[in-house]
């Protein structure tokens, strides 16, 4: 009671009453109200003058997620969810640059496109097996093997060899045709010993056991120089160049006198001098080159008869020009 009579003497403000009121009252944790979140702002230019950047959002890939139906009524089996797997040009690209560079490897190796052996045509004095050792292909891949190359490796190899074709093919055909020069007299000189065919081109004596040409020249040093150096065939758009080691016209003029020389004997030839023979009677016989060939053998014969007559053994007969003959008696 005394306590009543305390509160209606000195009642609490109403104000006060109110809010012990409400500080009595709970209220549930769902009325609560929840702070206000700021809505995203986009500020161009810069703050306090530095620059803003912007935030880069990632993209999320789409996730695909299975259920499994099981026996048990009412129960389910979530399994793992799998990425969503786009196919791009960068996957594209990656295989497509893998199977190129499996079927250039496979290309590249496979026995099926590897070159065994040449098969060649045209060889009279050569054999394959020395065409095959120039070439060397063998095990080579086709796609490596050039035609223009090989016909050049085998004219530098080979001077005998007046054209030369070769046809490579699908999947390790290697066909080689080539001609063959005839040789028509032998050139000797002391350093070396060549064959000449009719266009004074010299290539080496391959086969010992081969016989060598009819006619022989036996020289005491080289031929005169080549004017023209390049002898330019075209067969099939192919430009050849062979460089004659003798001039043609010299190569006629040998032939013209390998036919009135007497048989059996060789042919000379002398830088100073020029082309003659060896007589029979024990001198050289030089006759310079073949103008005026019949003056000079009727000049000689009439010089040998007089020789003769006078008992005089000459070491060299000279009807280089036909109006000044002359004769040595020593080399």
């Amino acid at each position: 009671m005394a306590e009543i009579f305390d509160w209606l003497k000195n009642p609490p403000e109403r104000g006060q009453r109110r809010k012990s009121g409400r500080a009595k009252k709970s209220i549930p944790a769902a009325h609560l109200r929840q702070p206000r979140t700021q809505p995203p702002v986009m500020v161009r230019g810069t703050l306090n003058g530095a620059p803003l950047t912007a935030r880069k959002i990632g993209k999320t890939k789409t996730r695909r997620r299975y259920d499994l139906t099981l026996n048990v009524p009412g129960a389910e089996m979530r399994l793992p969810a799998l990425p969503a797997l786009a196919v791009g040009p960068r996957l594209v690209s990656g295989l497509l640059v893998l199977a190129l560079g499996f079927m250039i490897y496979y290309l590249w190796t496979a026995p099926t496109f590897q070159v065994e052996a040449a098969s060649i045509s045209g060889l009279q004095r050569l054999s394959r097996s020395d065409v095959n050792a120039v070439l060397d292909i063998d095990g080579e891949p086709i796609f490596a093997v050039s035609g223009r190359e090989l016909e050049q490796k085998l004219r530098a190899a080979f001077p005998e060899f007046s054209s030369v074709s070769v046809q490579v093919g699908f999947p390790r055909q290697v066909t080689v045709s080539v001609v063959e020069r005839q040789p028509i007299l032998t050139w000797k000189q002391p350093d070396r010993t060549v064959l000449v065919d009719a266009n004074g081109v010299s290539f080496p004596q391959r086969n010992p056991a081969e016989p060598p040409p009819a006619l022989t020249v036996e020289a005491s040093g080289p031929p005169p120089a080549v004017v023209n150096t390049a002898l330019v065939v075209e067969e099939q758009n192919l430009v050849v160049d062979s460089s004659p080691f003798i001039p043609v016209e010299m190569v006629s003029a040998i032939l013209s006198i390998s036919a009135i020389a007497p048989a059996g004997t060789p042919l000379i030839y002398d830088e100073e001098h020029g082309l003659g023979w060896k007589d029979a009677q024990g001198w050289d016989v030089y006759f310079g080159d073949i103008r005026d060939m019949d003056m000079k053998l009727r000049v000689y014969q009439a010089l040998v008869k007089a020789l003769q007559k006078e008992k005089i053994q000459p070491a060299l007969i000279s009807v280089e020009y036909v109006h000044t003959p002359y004769y040595r008696l020593e080399r």
